[in-house]
């Protein structure tokens, strides 16, 4: 929605990964595909290689953590190391309902695992009892990763997301570590 409304105004060209192994970048393209924008779909491991022509990196997340920290999907710690590494700025777009009242103290918590076969087909079972084969739903993003995150509320860096939560969840109940057990 954030791009389709800006392609309102001016041409411009898009750059989306695959995200395999589900390959959701195949189905963002589709909808992104309008005449003012020009959609490429790249390889995941094509990031590093393709960075150096990108202007911007967008983002979406599925939470935006206390410390400013993302968990988004798979993949997304890649594309903002390259960015990092490109000096091209990295633009996180979230609403205010995907702010988690919670620090990242261990990465993989947050994570789910999804069923191997799609990276590894259970066809191959010669293959399948000699690998371990993990496939991650999500990557945690480090806040010093993300240059600015836009929200509901405007844009703002990641330091100041604790404090933007402390707003959104002022009242001790609120937050999930201090609710009695039911």
């Amino acid at each position: 929605k954030f791009l389709l409304t800006a392609a309102r105004k001016r041409r411009f060209h898009v750059i989306v990964t695959e995200c395999a192994p589900l390959y959701d970048g195949h189905e963002q393209a589709r909808a992104l595909a309008s005449p003012n924008i020009e959609v490429v779909v790249v390889p995941d491991s094509a990031v590093f290689a393709i960075m150096s022509r990108v202007n911007k990196v967008i983002l979406g997340t599925h939470a935006v953590m206390a410390n400013g920290g993302l968990i988004a999907v798979s993949g997304s710690h890649m594309v903002a190391a390259a960015a990092r590494h490109h000096s091209t700025q990295v633009v996180v777009c979230a609403g205010l309902y995907k702010h988690a009242p919670s620090f990242p103290f261990d990465d993989d918590r947050f994570n789910t695992l999804m069923a191997p076969d799609a990276v590894l087909p259970y066809a191959d079972a010669k293959l399948v009892g000699a690998v371990d084969v993990v496939s991650p739903r999500y990557d945690y993003v480090p806040p010093d990763l993300v240059d600015i995150l836009v929200d509901d509320n405007g844009g703002h860096l990641p330091s100041y997301i604790y404090r933007l939560q402390q707003d959104l969840y002022d009242n001790a109940n609120d937050l999930a570590w201090n609710m009695p057990d039911q």
